[in-house]
């Protein structure tokens, strides 16, 4: 498990007991990512599967948005997966393959309103992912990533309470739990896009075949999710 949070990360790691290797990483910094890849195919004698999960999101207005907040979501979201793939592919490649799994979201798919600069970050890692999975097939490595609709985390609590899109409220969060399973669907699966919850899966991708049926659609959605967020007993922030 890596992490920069360097006083939570040992805890978290010690509820898997001690075959849990916890190592502090900044993966926006490609010194560290190599590091970390060392490290873990040292502990273990060798790498099999990757799975990248960090993420952040500061909810704005794209006119809005401070260089800061573009910066940090493109090379959270967008680079530190890119370099993690990018130093665990030898190490699979050494061991006869393995495989990449990422958690991107259903913002990968479908936009986000007031999330313009995270809603191209997963649309990126879409772009980017597929291509992995078509390059690294000759290497037995497969690629595969997870898009989640929201999820019950102190992150989607942070998107109301700051503005973030309505359209993520549309529906109950999933546990984290439901995106476990996912990952383990696709490594066990070979699957290159898992949708959380399935359901989901066909309904964003059929309309957004069609982006002006999905723009007119969109205030009432936006109107739909606001009435949810009332409903958590959360007290939305500005926009």
């Amino acid at each position: 498990m890596a992490d920069n949070n360097r006083k939570k990360l040992p805890g978290a790691a010690g509820r898997y007991g001690e075959s849990a290797m916890a190592v502090p990483c900044d993966i926006t910094k490609p010194k560290e990512v190599k590091s970390l890849m060392k490290k873990a195919a040292a502990r273990f004698g060798g790498i099999d599967i990757l799975v990248n999960n960090a993420g952040v999101i500061t909810p704005n207005l794209f006119e809005d948005c401070t260089e800061a907040e573009i910066t940090r979501q493109i090379n959270v979201n967008l680079m530190g997966s890119l370099y993690c793939a990018r130093e665990a592919i030898p190490h699979l490649k050494s061991r006869g393959g393995g495989y990449i799994v990422t958690i991107a979201s259903l913002a990968g798919i479908v936009p986000e309103t007031y999330s313009s600069i995270y809603t191209a970050t997963k649309f990126a890692m879409r772009g980017l992912f597929l291509a992995l999975h078509l390059e690294l097939k000759r290497h037995r490595i497969h690629a595969g990533a997870i898009f989640p609709d929201s999820v019950h985390t102190p992150m989607l609590k942070y998107e109301a309470e700051h503005g973030g899109s309505p359209l993520t409220f549309l529906r109950d969060p999933r546990c984290p739990e439901d995106v476990a399973r996912a990952v383990l669907q696709a490594v066990l699966k070979k699957k290159v896009e898992v949708v959380v919850p399935s359901s989901q899966g066909f309904i964003t991708r059929f309309i957004m075949v069609f982006p002006k049926l999905f723009a007119m659609l969109c205030p009432k959605l936006e109107k739909q999710g606001e009435k949810r967020i009332a409903k958590l007993g959360i007290r939305p922030g500005p926009r």
